[in-house]
């Protein structure tokens, strides 16, 4: 998914914290990734890091540092 800023987040999914610029990209995510069947390219659901100071999570530290050395440094 590429990369969204905070202020152009439109909708949060409930599940699993994943971001969209809109309602309708929202929910053909839950559609794909939370309808409950299996699908033979579904991912396993990785460990999440949350960001602690906006919605987004990763599946690393490594990532979630990155992201808060990019999107919340002191400028």
């Amino acid at each position: 998914m590429p990369y969204v800023e905070y202020d152009e987040v439109e909708a949060i999914c409930s599940d699993c914290g994943m971001i969209f610029r809109s309602e309708d990209a929202l929910a053909a995510h839950r559609t794909e990734s939370h309808s409950g069947a299996e699908t033979p390219t579904a991912k396993p659901k990785a460990a999440e890091y949350p960001c602690g100071q906006c919605p987004k999570t990763f599946p690393s530290e490594a990532g979630r540092a990155r992201h808060v050395a990019r999107a919340h440094a002191s400028r």
